[in-house]
Order: structure tokens, then C-alpha cells, then sequence
């Protein structure tokens, strides 16, 4: 465990190549999860021509190359076994997580808290880390500016029931070089055994250091949840109903004509 903590802790300050695209999508996948590649990228490349740079989180060989044919493909040299398994986890938290979000996020969890490092990753100056599950509906010009915010992040704020504020971390416009950033990753690694996923981490670690962050416009992230915005950017299909709308846009997609 020591050593995958040095290797997490070198992976937290990396300094990646500077592009020379400025601007730029980052995005991340596992094996679980690459069967959303293909129809991200069909609808991404209908409005936007920005780079893109895929983060490998142990992808199959054939989507390697597949990633490699249409932008920078960059491996996390870390896997997501550092995120302590169902099996370890007390009896307690896994009844409280599996009683207020099913038994279907398991398998994804580990990638989650891998999130903040493929965003520390990124190698342009302004960059959207934009979640596969997340439908391109538009072009995306208007969120890199938002990149610039003091706190070097922006993101939807979404209120809780309690009052407090959750912050949807599906879409993340940010600057290369966020110290908010990179307090995510590390605590993503001290912490996860406290949390659902990467989203509560980020929430914890804003409300935690006190941190006013750049607040996204819902059309750029809006969940499945709310209604329905025919002005919206990015629609984010989260959780397993969301995947299930998804595969039926695929299979819909490839019915011959």
C-alpha cells in the first residue's frame, strides 16, 4: 500500500506536456465503460472540433487504437484498486450507500475516485473534463472562458435537500495547474472510504476549505433528473436508467434503414 500511495502522491504532482491547442475536452475510460466511447464521440464531433484527450483506465487493445485514431490517447499508470472493495468495506456503509443508490455502481466506483487524476492529466491551458455518460448536444465554445474563474474551477451547483450545496462533477471546466484540483485527487485517495464517489469528495473539499467556485450553467450539465431544455448543451445521463436510455439510442442508431 505504500507504494501505490508514492505512485498515487508522483500522479498528483505531474506536470504534463503543455499542448499546443489551448483548449481542449478530457475524457476517461475502463473497460466497463467503453462501450460509451463511440457514441460520445459521434455526438461530440456533429457540433465541436476541439482535441481531445482520452485517458486509458484500462481499456481493451482495440479501443486503444481506437482512441489513438482520433486523439492523444494517455495511460493512468494506477489502478483503481486503491479504492477498497465492497467486500472490505464496513457492513454498515455498504447497506447506507447500497440503500440510497441500488447495487449497479460497484463496478464503476473504482474509476470514480481515479477522476481527479485523469483531470490533473490534461495537458491544455483551459480544459472540460465532460463524463461519457454525458450527450453532446451543441457546440461548447461558451464554457472554456468560464475556465478562468479565480478559484480555477467551474461547475453545477446543485442544491440538497438539507440546504447545503452538492457540486455535479459530470462536466468540470478548469485551469491547468488547479491546486482545487489537485486537493480532489489526493483526498479522493485518503478518503474513499468515506464516500459514495468522486462527486461527495469535491463537495467535501470545497465546503471543507471554504472555496467559492465557478458556477456552470445547468445547460452545459443537466441531469436526467430535470426537466426536459430543448436549450440544452449537454445532457447528463447518469446512473444505470441513464445507461439504459443510452443503449437504446445505440441499438435505435443501428437498426438498418
Amino acid at each position: 500500500m505504500k507504494a501505490e500511495q508514492a505512485k498515487y502522491l508522483d500522479l498528483c504532482n505531474v506536470s504534463p506536456p503543455t499542448s499546443p491547442h489551448p483548449q481542449g475536452i478530457v475524457v476517461a475510460s475502463d473497460l466497463s465503460q467503453e462501450w460509451l466511447l463511440p457514441w460520445w464521440w459521434d455526438n461530440y464531433i456533429k457540433f465541436n472540433a476541439f482535441p481531445v484527450t482520452f485517458v486509458d483506465m484500462g481499456l481493451s487493445p482495440e479501443m486503444k487504437l481506437w482512441c489513438k485514431q482520433r486523439g492523444e490517447l494517455v495511460a493512468l499508470p494506477i489502478s483503481g484498486l486503491f479504492v477498497t472493495e465492497r467486500q472490505d468495506l464496513s457492513v454498515d456503509f455498504v447497506a447506507s450507500l447500497e440503500k440510497q443508490h441500488g447495487i449497479k455502481f460497484w463496478e464503476s466506483r473504482g474509476a470514480w475516485f481515479r477522476k481527479p487524476l485523469a483531470c490533473l492529466h490534461s495537458p491544455y491551458e483551459s480544459t472540460l473534463w465532460i463524463d461519457l455518460d454525458c450527450e453532446i448536444k451543441g457546440p461548447l465554445n461558451g464554457i472554456f472562458s468560464l475556465c478562468e474563474h479565480p478559484s480555477g474551477l467551474t461547475i453545477v451547483k446543485e442544491p440538497l435537500k438539507t440546504g447545503e450545496m452538492s457540486f455535479n462533477t459530470g462536466v468540470i471546466a478548469f485551469k491547468k495547474g488547479s491546486k482545487l484540483i489537485r486537493d480532489w485527487a489526493l483526498e479522493s485517495f485518503a478518503g474513499h472510504l468515506e464516500y459514495f464517489g468522486d462527486q461527495d469528495v469535491l463537495t467535501a473539499v470545497i465546503k471543507k476549505q471554504n472555496i467559492e467556485v465557478g458556477d456552470l450553467p445547468p445547460i452545459y450539465n443537466l441531469s436526467r433528473f430535470h426537466q426536459p431544455n430543448p436549450d440544452a448543451i449537454i445532457i447528463h445521463w447518469h446512473g444505470h436508467y441513464g445507461k439504459m436510455v443510452i443503449s437504446h439510442q445505440i441499438l435505435k442508431d443501428n437498426l438498418p434503414i
